[in-house]
């Protein structure tokens, strides 16, 4: 993914939609560069992760993420392509449509309103914005995958719903015909699946749902004083289409099971098969060719038949039906010619999915007319608003209500097919006749909201028109009560969307993702699922261990079961979640307050995560400022910590400045945060006693005459890698560099890095630490937000050039005070490089003196010996600040105790390996080494001198003594050997020594 960028180009606003004045003037986009969607995070050294500790956001049954999902901070740099692969594969799957809801939610974001109606206004464009971007990816699925479904819906599907065996037997062979319409794929879209169009299909539905229950629940805040009825007083000359309106307008349940209701019928109708299609099958086997009139002509042709020959009728396995009457079947107990049974029941089948799918009055009459059938059309009249606009005030409300209760003695006592007495408890409100051709957990939810809004008609119609005697006479006749089977009406939805979860039809349909949110939006329980989810993901999220991102809990999830849950590695379902929630927050549902906040925000943290592991680490911020209090620079912190790349991290500040965060507290927080998660459990100082530059063998009694040489590679080989717990302490201070100000801190966190690495001899991590974040550098970068210009420390030091002006107005004197503070401040972490940088100069002395005596070859030999020359200056320079002064004092007082014990373990040895290369030089390369030895010894003997102490402390003055009588030695032995014993060292001459001096004569 490109690095991302602002512009001023609004996220198009469904159609007769205006942005907010707010919005309009505002940089509201996030925009990529390019179609490429991998970050250049990529390209860090590290993976993209969260200390390793990654089990609860990548695929719990994935074996191949094993390593990189368990917390293992000791692990080496591990190769980010081979671990993230998986959910960079998912990445790309989901492709533009994860960048798509940020950008929106970017420009719709609840954290930018100041006023309560404008958050109101902005999270129901957010909604259309989410519906609109899931519409029309269906819609391009849709044609990708078209042909897919109609094979998947094809014969076989069909009559195994229908219940009637199609004579054909080469079904199979028809699924698999292919259609020289089909369209040849892209090599983008054939990565989608068919699966991915369902799933779509089902997002978008449900930001349909959620978009119309909000509309419902929380209304906009300056409509709370509008007077609920707008329509005429209702009086016994009332239409039915004003008692209808007045019943909904008074009755807010009824309305929202209405707008359900319609919901689900228009769900059916726009992903339903074409009706005609699927009672073509059936129609095929009433054979009769392309006629789909006529009635039952096959029926009425045996009637015939059966008149003029007796004995053809007595045949019959079964009696026929007599008269061709609508209602023979159910009068006379007969049946039709097995032809027109497929027949009437392809035209019954019709009626119900036209039902189903909430078709007006209109339609139903069309298509019955069209099969010469307009008897059923004008039986299967709805509630008012189902009826079509030219009919909207035909009928009455008591021959309504008769007629229901009419059309319920049908479904349960009459009918010879399922379809016909399904069609009939639709059109009366019963459940027991629709269930056996439900199909679907819609279908159920559908049978059941309708038989309850009708039956609230019902009693609604009692209290409405007391004195009209038909709506007491049609009491006498039965009606099934579908409030009283659900008991409570407030609680009938909830009790209803549980009951599915244990019926064996829809049980499976509702581990769904998506049918388990609109469940929960119908049943409005979304504060306790989203509550129960964030427990869930607490529990899978520190399963294997510990989780730095999300915390466990003590409380477990009413039902421990995950499959009842939204799972982390469904990071789909994941994302349609996070910004369900987003709106509901902006919308200011009540989700349990203070004390539940941390459990609702882990289903944000979760995805936060999967966007991390995705490599879209520039939508982080975004989705971490949606977050309260210090969790969201907690979250911002351990999931931005492995970006490497400085132009990355720049992007992420400026993301962060943009969306309002605390760029200082950031920085701060994040190593306060590791330095948490990863605390130092040595309860001793491991280094005492056991940091060593030179072997255990004494030199002095195997070899008394030779002096002891420093280990090579003391720092360790190339597989010594720095551990990944160091490795993201260091980044923590990298990202210091890259804010302005914060200098005391970031020495300070810097000095207790440098202690902890020496206290535990992690010499690779302090050597990294002084690469990564060297006191020069800080000096260089920092000064001028401070001082105005850059200072290195030397001009710190120094003082000498002042501004005139500054002279004059007598702010010069309050530089040089807030420098010499400015020195103090990086006083100990400047003396603790120095120490690492010795050490590594030393290593690399020693590393190459023994390279020098394995290659004897003369080549070699002067390849080597002028290495070896070059690397000692820079070591020169290094040890001077060890011999005067050196961590003597500190800032922190705090950390006196920890810098004596840091003296008196690495001085005394890196002082005496300063010794053994010095008289490595000596005697390799010129005299001159041997005799800066010497002048080392008169500086620590000086009475001035602060190191004498230390060794004395330690009981190491013997080997001090020991390695300068070794020096020594040699020199008088070198010196004896040479025909011209004149220095050709400058600056040893200067300081009054000479080898005539070492000269022993006879």
């Amino acid at each position: 993914m490109a690095p991302m960028t602002r512009s001023h180009a609004l996220i198009p606003l469904p159609e007769g939609r205006k942005a907010h004045p707010q919005q309009q003037s505002r940089e509201v986009s996030w925009q990529y560069p390019g179609s490429d969607t991998r970050s250049e995070g990529e390209l860090s050294e590290e993976p993209p992760s969260s200390y390793d500790e990654d089990a609860e956001m990548s695929s719990h049954a994935d074996k191949e993420e094993d390593e990189f999902t368990k917390r293992i901070p000791g692990r080496a740099v591990e190769n980010a392509e081979d671990i993230l692969h998986p959910l960079r594969e998912t990445a790309n799957r989901v492709g533009r449509e994860v960048e798509r809801f940020a950008e929106v939610l970017d420009g719709y974001n609840p954290q930018r309103a100041t006023e309560q109606d404008e958050r109101h206004d902005m999270m129901i464009d957010l909604i259309d914005l989410y519906l609109e971007i899931a519409t029309e990816t269906v819609d391009k699925l849709r044609k990708v995958h078209g042909y897919e479904r109609q094979k998947k819906n094809g014969v076989r599907w069909r009559r195994k719903m229908r219940g009637f065996e199609i004579s054909q037997d080469d079904d199979d062979e028809d699924m698999d015909i292919e259609d020289p319409d089909e369209p040849e794929l892209p090599s983008a879209e054939r990565r989608t699946t068919l699966e991915d169009l369902e799933r779509w299909e089902q997002e978008a539905q449900t930001w349909d749902l959620l978009r119309r229950l909000v509309h419902l629940r929380f209304p906009s805040p300056g409509s709370s004083g509008q007077s609920l009825q707008q329509y005429a007083s209702i009086n016994q000359y009332s239409s039915e289409n004003d008692l209808w309106e007045d019943f909904l307008q008074k009755d807010g349940l009824a309305l929202e099971r209405k707008t359900v209701l319609q919901w689900l019928k228009e769900t059916a109708d726009e992903s339903g098969e074409d009706i005609d299609v699927m009672v073509q099958d059936l129609q095929q086997n009433a054979d009769r060719g392309d006629i789909i009139a006529a009635g039952w002509i096959h029926t009425k042709y045996a009637i015939k038949g059966s008149k003029m020959n007796v004995a053809q009728n007595a045949s019959q396995i079964e009696p026929l039906i007599t008269q061709l009457d609508p209602d023979a079947m159910t009068r006379q107990k007969r049946r039709l010619q097995e032809q027109d049974q497929y027949f009437e029941r392809a035209i019954w089948l019709g009626c119900y999915e036209m039902l189903r799918r909430g078709k007006s009055s209109a339609e139903i009459r069309e298509w019955c007319m069209e099969r010469t059938e307009v008897w059923r059309a004008v039986s299967m009249g709805g509630f008012p608003d189902e009826r079509s606009e030219d009919n909207v005030d035909s009928g009455n409300p008591e021959s309504s209500a008769l007629w229901r209760r009419m059309c319920f003695t049908l479904a349960r006592k009459g009918g010879g097919d399922d379809y016909e007495r399904a069609v009939y408890g639709i059109l009366s409100g019963d459940i027991q006749s629709v269930e056996p051709v439900c199909r679907s957990w819609d279908d159920f939810v559908f049978v059941n909201y309708n038989a309850l809004l009708k039956n609230q008609y019902d009693n609604y119609l009692r209290t409405a028109l007391p004195t009209r005697p038909v709506s007491l006479a049609a009491l006498n006749f039965e009606s099934f009560d579908a409030i009283q089977f659900h008991g409570d009406p407030q609680t009938a939805g909830r009790k209803l969307i549980d009951t599915l979860k244990t019926n064996t039809k829809t049980a499976p349909e509702t581990l769904q993702p998506m049918k388990m949110l609109q469940g929960v939006l119908i049943a409005n329980q979304f504060s306790h699922f989203i509550y129960q989810q964030g427990l869930a993901l607490s529990q899978f999220a520190n399963a294997n261990g510990h989780s730095n991102l999300i915390p466990s809990k003590n409380e477990k999830p009413e039902n421990e079961d995950f499959t009842k849950y939204i799972t982390m590695d469904d990071h789909d379902s994941l994302r349609v979640l996070t910004h369900i929630l987003l709106v509901f927050m902006g919308l200011g549902l009540d989700l349990g307050g203070i004390l539940r906040v941390t459990e609702v925000e882990n289903v944000i943290v979760a995805y936060i995560s999967f966007l991390r592991l995705a490599g879209k680490e520039e939508l982080i911020p975004l989705y971490c400022s949606q977050l309260t209090g210090k969790r969201k620079y907690a979250i911002l912190c351990r999931n931005l910590i492995d970006i490497t790349d400085n132009d990355q991290r720049i992007i992420q500040i400026k993301l962060m400045r943009e969306l309002g965060l605390d760029v200082q507290e950031f920085v701060s927080l994040q190593a306060r945060f590791l330095l948490g998660d990863f605390p130092d459990e040595a309860a001793t100082y491991p280094a005492s006693g056991n940091f060593k530059l030179f072997d255990d063998v004494a030199p002095s009694v195997e070899h008394p005459l030779t002096a002891r040489r420093p280990r090579r590679d003391f720092f360790g080989g190339d597989n010594d890698v720095v551990s990944r717990t160091d490795l993201l302490l260091i980044r923590s201070m990298e990202w210091y560099l890259l804010v302005d100000g914060m200098w005391s801190e970031m020495f300070t966190v810097g000095t207790l890095l440098y202690l902890r690495f020496f206290k535990n001899m992690h010499l690779s991590a302090a050597r990294e630490l002084a690469i990564k974040a060297r006191s020069s550098e800080i000096a260089m970068t920092k000064t001028p937000a401070i001082l105005g210009r850059s200072f290195d420390f030397p001009e710190l030091i120094n003082g000498r050039e002042e501004d005139l002006t500054e002279v004059l107005d007598g702010s010069a004197d309050q530089k040089r005070l807030l420098k010499k503070h400015l020195l103090a401040e990086a006083k100990t972490y400047r003396e603790l490089e120095t120490l690492i940088e010795c050490l590594d100069n030393l290593e690399t002395v020693s590393s190459m003196a023994g390279l020098l005596d394995e290659d004897r070859s003369p080549t070699a030999q002067k390849q080597w010996r002028k290495a070896l020359a070059s690397s000692y200056p820079s070591m020169y320079t290094t040890i001077e600040p060890l011999l005067k002064g050196w961590l003597l004092t500190c800032q922190n007082e705090g950390a006196e105790a920890q810098l004596k014990l840091l003296r008196e373990t690495y001085l005394p040895e890196t002082i005496l390996a300063y010794i053994a290369v010095l008289h490595i030089g000596g005697t390799t390369l010129t005299r001159d080494f041997l005799m800066e030895c010497m002048e080392l010894s008169a500086t620590l003997a000086g009475e001035d001198s602060d190191v004498l102490d230390v060794f004395a402390k330690t009981g190491r003055v013997q080997e001090l003594v020991e390695a300068f009588a070794f020096v020594s030695k040699d020199l008088l032995v070198l010196t004896a050997q040479k025909a011209t014993p004149g220095s050709r060292g400058k600056k040893l001459r200067r300081k009054g020594f000479t080898p005539e001096l070492w000269s022993v004569k006879p």
